[in-house]
């Protein structure tokens, strides 16, 4: 007997075609890989798939394959890489039973487990204080309960104090904050009443805040997420477009447009992504004075209404931070009139609810986290 080394061809019976394996193939018994794996065509991201599936993107003709729980491109425009986070998680400032503080904590994101000292904030005035980051750099911006214009930075791989970065262009809190990796926006924000301002800074180069555009509307008690590319803000108080989204180019300075809206108004949850989908978890609703635990998504280089994607573990979700390390979303912290120190996880290409991952070193809110490399 002589083994077969290598097929060139496989054709139906009358040489003619390809064949139809509509069961898969077999050879000896032992799985071969060429299996009926889906192909989707669209705009929007197919829901639940599998590994090996396949999805033409028409919005921006773009082919990707669904690999290692996440859609990598294969043909077309790529895919950026996650450069605004990392593996090691930080959450700074806040409000513990304590009053405000200046603590730095961080956290291994692909390790479950609880939360240990980094160091300390510049001051204890950071209620409220919003953060973002590179992959070597994490930064938090504003906040206070005695408003402060205040930027302070830290090198995630090394613990340690913060240092003096410079100033946003007001003293602002309740704004919303998303980095593409490069640069961090901050958006929105109450400085005596709600703004419409886009200010950003370049995050490797320590100065002032500069203007980049405006929202579609003076907002406050924001939310934040998106990509390389593209700046997501939602959220606003009194359910005046609480529910709407907006988004700006991260390339290019202009003011934002409308994106579409959650599922539900709300306000103070917190944002974060991976390369391709963002996710909002928490907040507050007016209307109803209800707190809300439920996790939205969209694709963020797709226009068009947020989908649900599942729930926090509680309603103790407003004033809530989050980040991610690319692959894994968690929300730290927050409160529902009673804080918490759960830290919590999803993988954000699965919908699904959140789990339990660890604890902050105190129960906080009004803190907010940002993600890095650990070395």
């Amino acid at each position: 007997m002589s083994d077969v080394v290598g097929i060139e061809k496989i054709t139906d019976r009358a040489g003619t075609g390809g064949p139809n394996f509509t069961n898969g193939f077999n050879i000896n018994g032992s799985d071969s890989g060429i299996l009926g794996f889906t192909h989707t065509s669209g705009a929007t991201e197919p829901s639940s798939p599998s590994n090996g599936d396949t999805w033409w993107n028409t919005d921006n003709d773009s082919y990707h394959v669904y690999m290692d729980s996440e859609w990598k491109n294969w043909i077309g425009a790529a895919y950026a890489s996650f450069d605004w986070g990392g593996d090691r998680g930080l959450s700074g400032g806040g409000k513990t039973s304590s009053g405000q503080v200046n603590t730095i904590e961080y956290w291994n994101i692909t390790s479950a487990g609880n939360a240990q000292d980094f160091g300390d904030l510049q001051s204890t005035n950071k209620f409220h204080t919003r953060s973002g980051s590179s992959t070597t750099r994490g930064l938090w911006t504003g906040g206070g309960a005695t408003q402060t214009n205040e930027i302070d930075y830290v090198t995630i791989s090394t613990t340690g104090n913060a240092s003096d970065f410079g100033n946003l262009l007001a003293a602002t809190d309740y704004h919303a904050c998303h980095s593409d990796g490069t640069k961090l926006f901050s958006a929105g924000g109450d400085t005596g009443g709600g703004q419409n301002v886009i200010q950003y800074v370049t995050i490797s180069t320590a100065g002032n805040a500069a203007d980049w555009g405006d929202l579609t509307v003076a907002r406050r008690y924001l939310m934040a997420s998106g990509d390389a590319t593209r700046g997501l803000a939602t959220g606003n108080p009194h359910q005046s477009q609480a529910e709407v989204i907006d988004y700006w180019s991260t390339q290019s300075a202009g003011n934002a447009i409308d994106f579409g809206d959650l599922t539900q108004n709300r306000r103070q949850g917190a944002g974060t992504s991976d390369t391709t989908r963002a996710v909002f978890g928490g907040g507050y609703q007016d209307g109803g004075l209800t707190y809300t635990n439920i996790i939205d998504y969209v694709t963020v280089q797709t226009t068009g209404n947020a989908t649900d994607f599942g729930d926090l573990i509680s309603t103790a979700a407003t004033n809530i931070g989050a980040t991610s390390n690319g692959t894994y979303g968690h929300w730290a912290g927050g409160t529902s009139g009673t804080r918490s120190n759960v830290i919590q996880q999803v993988t954000i290409q699965t919908t699904g609810n959140s789990t339990d991952f660890g604890d902050l070193t105190a129960a906080t809110e009004g803190h907010d986290c940002c993600s890095g490399a650990a070395s």
